[in-house]
Order: structure tokens, then C-alpha cells, then sequence
């Protein structure tokens, strides 16, 4: 038998502190043939002098830097690939940017979507898409609940919306959203609640609350006849396939669903290190089609609008492909007239609100 040829010896420069870069750097560290070189600084700086030396061949973000877009485009400039191995709360129009930036340059940049953006959702979105479909998603139901690793709302909601929309296999034609809670100090929305609305009558829900002391992180999508949960947390089942109600028969009240099957896939920690063996493979070969900005954009452009519609009080909106809305449908309130001081000894005639599309009384 032939003797396997080793992989080819690839650097990796990792930017960033603390535990996550900590992980992330022992992940690519396991990937035969990478050697890894840390950059505790994110300034601009600090970045161009590393770039400057031309060593190495790929850049993983960690943590978080002062202007992500501004590093990665250095970055692939000075022919890195690129790896942002966190969530991340960039414009639509920015990741668009790094999408063409990607294309031009020949370069990979991987957005790691986190713990659901794995074999799980490939095999998932093999049942449940394309031609050769087993099932069609009817209603998908995202929840993330609790503090994951200081990541702010903004930055879940994208990550989750990424999962969401290769669930869904499309955009959504219309966003609703509301912001049930906000931070006392800061005034931030802290909970999200977002529905999408795809052409064909499907329905996507997604719950992001920063403040409820439970840590979860799953997603059901329900087919004709077949549930699938994917659990980021359950190590034990991190993939089920449930019967549907109405395909189980009687049970007793609060008994779980039937299990149907099972998939006990690899933990967290062996998803870091299949997503970092995955991005060695495309810095390797090249493979700018790895890159997934484009993904990104479209999951950003969906959270702008969802940002949009919770102004509005949960207005139902079209999906904006530049920022441009409808006019906002608020009430307008007129006052017509009373409630001046008065001038003469004449009474002040009563104050008179008028809403929209109604007109004062008009005097004999």
C-alpha cells in the first residue's frame, strides 16, 4: 500500500485573547500539517506588521477587532484567507463588499455561523431541500436564550438568521418583529421576536433573549409528517427526527414526543475542530468558494429589516433589498383647535384630538 503523502505545511496567524481564541487556536492547531502564531494586538497596526511579513497563508478573527471590515480587506489584500471564527453584527452593504472582495481577489472568507452551522444543518438541509427533498419544511422555530459568550443581540440574530434562511432554502418576502424587552440602563433591545414570511405560505419564528437565566439553543422544523429538532446543547441528541402529532396516536398529556430517530453527532468541541479542519482545506486549495459573505449579507439584510419593523410597533414589511421602506404607518394626531389661553372672557372651547382620516365637526 502507498504510503500517504503528509499535507502540506500551511500557517495560520490567530488574532485575538481570551477563551475563544484560546479554543479556536487549538482547534486549527489539531489539523495535520498547520502551524499556529498568535496576535494578542487588533490594532490596525499590529495587523499591517504581521501581514507585512508574509509568512503566513490564512488569518483567523477570534475576538473581537476595532473595524472587522477594515481587517479582513488587509487581510485578503495581502493574500490571506480569512476565518471569523465569532458572531458579528456587520451591514448588509459591508458583507456585500466582502463578498466582491472575496471574488476578486480569489481569497476564502469563512464566517463560522456557531454551534447549528455544521454537518447537522448540511444533513438537515439535504432531507429537507432541493429536488431530491425527503421532506419540505412547513414552520421553522429558532430559540436562543441566556448570555453566549458576551455576544450581543445583534450579533445572534445574524448567526441565527444565517441558520434560518439555508433551512428555509430562500429569502422571505415580508419581516415582522417586536422588541418585548429592552435594557434598563442602555435602552438596547435585549429579546427579539422576528417572523418571516416566505412566498409558498411558509413560516420561519425566531426568539433571541439575552436575559432569560436559561442557556438553550435549538430549532425545529416541522415537515409533513416529520419534526427535526437540532439541539446546539444536547450532546446526547443533538439531532432528532420526532413523528409529527397527528402520526403518533393517543399518549398521555405531557408526555414528549416519540423519538424516531436519533443522530448523536460530535460535541461542540469536535464541531470547532471540523469547522477549523474545513477552512484549513480551503486555504489550502485556494477554494474561494468557500467564502460565505453572500450568506451573511442576506441574513443581515433580513435583521435590518426586522430592526426597521420593531420602530414601527411590529409592522408587517417587504423585505428591503436597499434600506428603502414603506412610509411609516403611524397615526397622526391633529390638534384642531382649543387649548390656547384664552383672550377675552369667553369660555376656551374644549380640547378637540383628531385621528387620522376623521375631520372636526364643522359649526352650523
Amino acid at each position: 500500500m502507498a504510503k500517504q503523502e503528509a499535507p502540506r505545511a500551511i500557517t495560520i496567524t490567530v488574532v485575538g485573547t481570551g477563551a475563544e481564541a484560546d479554543q479556536q487556536a487549538r482547534a486549527l492547531r489539531g489539523v495535520d500539517g498547520v502551524e499556529i502564531e498568535r496576535l494578542a494586538g487588533a490594532s490596525e497596526d499590529e495587523l499591517l506588521e504581521n501581514l507585512s511579513r508574509g509568512h503566513a497563508r490564512a488569518v483567523a478573527f477570534a475576538s473581537p477587532v476595532p473595524d472587522l471590515p477594515n481587517a479582513i480587506k488587509r487581510a485578503v489584500m495581502a493574500r490571506r484567507h480569512v476565518l471569523v471564527a465569532m458572531p458579528v453584527a456587520l451591514s448588509s452593504k459591508q458583507l456585500r463588499a466582502i463578498d466582491d472582495l472575496a471574488a476578486r481577489r480569489e481569497q476564502a472568507i469563512v464566517f463560522d455561523y456557531g454551534s447549528l452551522g455544521d454537518e447537522r444543518l448540511a444533513f438537515v438541509r439535504k432531507m429537507t431541500g432541493g429536488p431530491q427533498a425527503l421532506w419540505r419544511p412547513r414552520y421553522i422555530r429558532s430559540l436562543r436564550t441566556g448570555a453566549h459568550g458576551g455576544a450581543t443581540l445583534d450579533e445572534l440574530a445574524v448567526a441565527d438568521l444565517g441558520v434560518v434562511l439555508a433551512l428555509a432554502g430562500g429569502m422571505p418576502s415580508r419581516v415582522s418583529a417586536f422588541a418585548p424587552r429592552v435594557d434598563d440602563e442602555t435602552g438596547a433591545a435585549d429579546a427579539a421576536m422576528v417572523t418571516l414570511s416566505f412566498d409558498g405560505g411558509s413560516v420561519a419564528q425566531l426568539d433571541v433573549s439575552l436575559v432569560e437565566p436559561m442557556l438553550r439553543q435549538e430549532i425545529a422544523i416541522a415537515c409533513d409528517g416529520r419534526t427535526i429538532v437540532l439541539d446546539a446543547l444536547d450532546q446526547r441528541a443533538p439531532l432528532q427526527i420526532q413523528a409529527a402529532a397527528r402520526h403518533r396516536g393517543p399518549q398521555a398529556a405531557g408526555q414528549w414526543a416519540e423519538t424516531v430517530s436519533e443522530h448523536p453527532l460530535a460535541d461542540a468541541g469536535d464541531r470547532t475542530a471540523r469547522a477549523a479542519s474545513a477552512f484549513v482545506a480551503a486555504a489550502r486549495s485556494g477554494d474561494a468558494a468557500a467564502t460565505n459573505a453572500a450568506e451573511m449579507a442576506n441574513a443581515a439584510r433580513v435583521w435590518e429589516t426586522a430592526r426597521e419593523s420593531m420602530a414601527r410597533g411590529g409592522e408587517l414589511l417587504p423585505l428591503s433589498a436597499d434600506g428603502a421602506y414603506p412610509e411609516a404607518k403611524r397615526p397622526v394626531l391633529q390638534l384642531i383647535h382649543g387649548g390656547g389661553r384664552r383672550v377675552d372672557d369667553r369660555p376656551a372651547p374644549e380640547l378637540t384630538l383628531v385621528a387620522r382620516g376623521e375631520h372636526p365637526p364643522r359649526s352650523a
